[in-house]
């Protein structure tokens, strides 16, 4: 498959205007909104024998990267050396806030598919999707993909600058709400 992307120096243009919390955010939301449709279609594609599959197919974001992956090997040497659970905190605050003053950015991560109830639930899954030596597979992820990958890119496009615009203005309204108060109003 082939994706060409366009605007990514408008987008990050607008993004450097939000803080990273507000562009995270912008970002996760569009992605989570954008993926509905086809956690909705591998729902409608898995096999319905007890419908717990279909039923724990979600979609879910997280932060990835930069501030989010760092500070746990600070967590963990205090902690190892003995530290307070306090101690370790600290120690993971203050490496994440240098990440951030450096000015690395985290990613945000999606996931859309069957949350991992248990190991037996994980297993079923996946042999559902890829089959096994006494099961032919009944692929639910992969056709829900092929199905709406290009339609997925179009909503992605459409939310991220729909998300974007929407914390410029809240940025805009609170600046204003700050600087009013400020001259005393």
């Amino acid at each position: 498959m082939r994706v060409k992307v366009e605007g990514l120096k408008e987008l990050e243009a607008q993004l450097a205007r939000l803080s990273k919390g507000a562009a995270r955010g912008a970002l996760r939301r569009a992605g989570v909104k954008s993926l509905q449709p086809m956690a909705e279609i591998a729902r409608g594609l898995a096999p319905k024998d007890t419908e717990e599959l279909s039923k724990s197919i979600t979609v879910a974001a997280k932060a990835v990267g930069g501030g989010a992956e760092i500070g746990k090997a600070e967590f963990g040497a205090v902690m190892r050396a003995g530290g307070s659970v306090g101690e370790a905190r600290a120690a993971l605050r203050d490496a994440r806030r240098a990440a951030t003053d450096a000015g690395n950015l985290s990613a945000i991560e999606l996931y859309m598919g069957p949350i991992k109830a248990s190991k037996r639930a994980a297993i079923k899954a996946v042999v559902q999707e890829f089959g096994s030596i006494k099961q032919a597979p009944q692929s639910y992820m992969r056709p829900a993909w092929d199905q709406d990958r290009e339609a997925l890119l179009g909503r992605l496009k459409v939310e991220i600058w729909a998300e974007i615009r929407k914390a410029i203005v809240r940025a805009e309204k609170r600046a204003a709400r700050a600087a009013a108060k400020a001259a005393g109003g």
